[in-house]
């Protein structure tokens, strides 16, 4: 046996060609296989992201406020809640009966606003064909039925939108602790770096949600007035629906036209044409104007970076990626330039 043994020192031999090929095909396994454990788990994940956000907000607001007072963070951030949600019940006690009201003669004009639709689509032949195209039949019963799993779907997201509050609170109380944690699985050598990356997700998401809190503000106001102007009922809650639907950029303002536009058709069908118009002018100064200024402002993406940023992230994570998509194409961003950029490129010009 000893005259098949290999000299001592000697350079050992490559592996062979079947043990190359078994490592690559266990490294494509595992790679598959956590990816399919990460999406199973991608609605934690978006909700974690989610919560991030609402940290940072409430960080930001928490701040000068301790500062101004002399207080702890942990005790500025419990004013920073406690104020929130006494304004949330002043703002619903002296504006929430007006916009109660308003919503629920919202819900109740459209059943008589899609039947003065479907009447005056019937006196066309392109209307016929449009409403043969759209027609379902179906007893109510069935009609139902059939809503039911979409009320579910928003009594769940209610739930989710609650759950990412409480994870930002508890994000907010102690982020030293969840950071340190995270820092603890990245090589010593590379911890500075990692928290300079943080530090700059942070400061691009603070100042994305105050422009995006203005760009709001401003298409709301600008929605009230219009709408408010042109005769149009219920010109409060379709400004609350304008400036709220601004949090996804291009999809949910088009969308927050529709009540608008069949409120209008209700009273009469050249009040339509006027409210298109006012949408038209107001989403126009919008999107080229306000949105681009203040999202320049506050944080360096390209415009059509939030589109592409809705179709990859709405289909990867469902609705809350579509409602998430522009603070998740900031993180993604920063994350491009430090690390892509600067660190492999070497290119740290601005």
């Amino acid at each position: 046996m000893d005259d098949f043994e290999a000299p001592r020192g000697s350079i050992p031999h490559p592996p062979s060609a079947d043990g190359q090929f078994l490592r690559r095909v266990l490294i494509a396994a595992f790679v598959i296989g956590m990816m399919l454990v990460l999406w199973q788990v991608s609605l934690v994940l978006i909700l974690t992201f989610g919560g991030i956000v609402v940290a940072v907000a409430l960080r930001n607001l928490a701040g000068p406020w301790g500062r101004l007072l002399r207080i702890s963070d942990r005790m500025a951030l419990l004013h920073t809640v406690l104020n929130l949600t006494a304004v949330a019940i002043a703002f619903f006690y002296f504006f929430g009966a007006m916009a109660g009201h308003q919503f629920s003669s919202l819900a109740d004009r459209l059943p008589q606003t899609l039947e003065t639709a479907q009447t005056w689509l019937n006196g066309s032949l392109l209307g016929r064909q449009i409403l043969g195209a759209l027609h379902t039949g179906g007893n109510p019963a069935e009609r139902l039925m059939a809503a039911l799993p979409w009320a579910g779907g928003v009594l769940g997201g209610l739930g989710e939108a609650l759950l990412m509050i409480v994870v930002g609170i508890y994000f907010a109380a102690d982020p030293q602790l969840y950071v340190n944690g995270m820092m603890r699985l990245i090589p010593p050598r590379k911890r500075m770096r990692v928290h300079q990356v943080l530090d700059a997700i942070g400061l691009a998401l603070k100042n994305w949600l105050f422009g995006m809190t203005l760009d709001m503000v401003l298409l709301g106001v600008m929605t009230f007035i219009g709408m408010w102007a042109i005769g149009v009922p219920l010109p409060f809650a379709l400004a609350v629906l304008s400036g709220a639907a601004v949090f996804v950029p291009y999809i949910g303002p088009a969308i927050a036209t529709i009540p608008g536009l069949l409120l209008a058709f209700s009273v009469k069908p050249i009040l339509a044409l006027y409210a298109a118009m006012v949408y038209l002018v107001v989403l126009t100064i919008e999107a080229y104007v306000s949105q681009p200024l203040l999202q320049r402002w506050a944080v360096s993406l390209p415009a059509i970076f939030n589109l592409l940023a809705i179709l990859v992230f709405a289909p990867l994570f469902g609705i809350w990626g579509a409602i998430l998509a522009t603070p998740l194409s900031v993180a993604v961003w920063v994350l491009v330039q430090k690390l892509y950029i600067e660190d492999v490129l070497e290119d740290r010009k601005r």
